[in-house]
């Protein structure tokens, strides 16, 4: 085993205890030390449109060669991109990713020290379709730039031009020793929104390649099904890479498509294999599925019977700040993931460490997880606070016009009880991942919820939100009664830290205004 004398007196005693399951966070940076066999950078969702820019979501060349060049600085030997590489399904697009990698990489070569960098590329729907999604390319509907659609000039012959590699819709990289898989989202080879239908005989016919006694790295685009996040997830396959891979205690498998973020510790899940989102490097997506149906959040773009977008009184959060990757380390008895936010320069939490070989401990399982995670908690002597008044709707800042009077834009206000509460303290280990916020009766009984994703869900504990508002309109309330608003703290696995009360607010009894 390669291990350094740091490792071993820092982390000897710890090891055992990670064998056993009840170590598998590593704040310390601990289980990084020693030379690893295998290193490797796993990026995704990139969606290069230009050159060049960096300018809010309109790409991010400049991201993916700062992040590049950190990778060659950890000395990796691969780097691993799970779908999505351009925006519009365009071969300039492509082009621009290609020489951004030539530039870091020549001829596959780090600059720092001449070692072999291989590539584990796959497309994702983007790249094969993207042209259908009706985005504006320097001034042009990309749907009328067919003889730049990759689909249409021809993927194999693109890829192989651009990569100078042999393109297959399902491949096999063996890499120090280590075996990487990759399933491409090509739609010629039956991959598509219904699943990745080619790996099912490929496994069949090349599974038994694969050494049983190592980890071997597997990717596509969508999570395989009922994996990683769990069954809401959006964008998930339709179960047929669940089947397949269920046959190899040994894979790890990497996915995109969702840009759900690093953050989320629902991103790696273990159960008869382990399965990784990778976020993206372009912007985080919300996880607005997990309760769409009970209202969504309040803070970003989901809309519901209950509780539409235009009823909502809180800013859509931005989400297009995260730039976000993983650095795999491999060593013989643990695998260690790295999450990093590329725009920030910082990790966005402690490592996941895995045991080798993956066949023992499952710690990484969500049941296990969810019964030792740590519920967020407010400081002592956190308020939160209600009162009448008014508000201004989402829907109702939109109709505000260039040169409209103040006294116009406050005929708008519709009758609310505005709420605000302090955010629980983040730090690098600790994170509330959401607030409920209810209106109750005196019973306990809840009238009403709100739920709200905590601002900083995607980013580093060092860019932590400080103070939260929202209103309840005053028609979605019960009237004649009085309500305490309640906000409660959850981390991701849905444990309840100490509810902060309100005091009561008499609904329909004292005059607004």
């Amino acid at each position: 085993m390669n291990i350094s004398r740091r490792w071993f007196i820092g982390g000897a005693a710890s090891f055992g205890a990670l064998q056993g399951c009840r170590v598998f966070t590593d704040p310390a940076g601990i289980f990084r030390s020693g030379t690893p066999n295998l290193r490797f950078g796993v990026i995704s969702d990139v969606h290069v449109i230009c050159a060049n820019t960096d300018r809010g979501i309109s790409g991010n060349t400049r991201t993916l060669e700062h992040t590049l060049l950190w990778f060659d600085a950890q000395g990796v030997d691969a780097v691993m991109v799970a779908g999505d590489i351009a925006d519009a399904g365009l071969v300039s697009e492509l082009q621009v990713f290609a020489d951004c990698w030539f530039k870091i990489f020549p001829d596959d070569r780090s600059r720092l020290d001449g070692r072999k960098v291989e590539r584990v590329f796959i497309i994702g729907n983007h790249d094969w379709e993207g042209y259908n999604y009706g985005y504006n390319v320097f001034g042009c509907e990309s749907g009328t730039l067919r003889d730049d659609w990759i689909r249409d000039f021809g993927l194999k012959k693109t890829w192989q031009r651009l990569f100078h590699e042999e393109y297959s819709p399902v491949f096999r990289k063996n890499i120090k020793g280590y075996d990487f898989v990759g399933a491409q989202w090509d739609g010629d080879a039956g991959a598509n929104w219904h699943g990745m239908r080619a790996i099912k005989p490929w496994f069949e016919a090349n599974g038994s390649k694969i050494d049983p006694s190592l980890p071997f790295f597997y990717v596509q685009h969508p999570h395989p099904k009922d994996t990683c996040y769990g069954s809401w997830a959006w964008g998930h396959d339709n179960g047929v890479s669940t089947e397949v891979l269920s046959k190899f205690p040994n894979a790890v498998a990497f996915s995109g498509h969702s840009h759900y973020p690093l953050t989320d510790e629902r991103s790696i899940w273990q159960g008869a294999f382990t399965s990784l989102g990778t976020a993206s490097l372009r912007y985080a997506g919300s996880p607005d599925e997990e309760f769409r149906a009970e209202g969504g959040y309040e803070n970003t773009g989901g809309n519901t019977k209950n509780n539409p977008a235009d009823e909502k009184t809180m800013d859509k959060m931005r989400l297009s700040n995260a730039r976000s990757g993983m650095l795999v380390s491999v060593y013989d008895d643990r695998t260690v993931f790295r999450r990093r936010d590329f725009r920030n320069d910082a990790d966005l939490g402690p490592d996941w460490v895995m045991p080798n070989p993956a066949t023992g401990s499952k710690p990484f399982a969500f049941a296990e997880r969810a019964v030792k995670s740590v519920a967020p908690e407010f400081e002592p002597g956190a308020t939160v606070k209600a009162e009448l008044g008014s508000i201004m709707t989402n829907g109702a800042k939109k109709k505000i016009r260039s040169g409209m009077k103040n006294d116009e834009k406050k005929a708008l206000e519709v009758p609310s009880v505005n709420v605000s509460f302090p955010a629980v303290t983040r730090t690098f280990k600790t994170l509330a991942w959401r607030y409920d916020v209810t209106a109750e009766y005196e019973d306990g009984k809840v009238a009403f919820r709100k739920r709200v994703l905590a601002n900083d869900f995607h980013l580093p504990h060092t860019m932590a939100e400080k103070n939260y508002a929202l209103s309840f309109l005053l028609s979605r309330l019960p009237t004649g009664c009085k309500l305490r608003f309640v906000v409660t703290p959850y981390d991701c696995f849905g444990n309840a830290g100490r509810p902060l009360r309100s005091e009561p607010v008499a609904i329909g009894e004292t005059k607004i205004g």
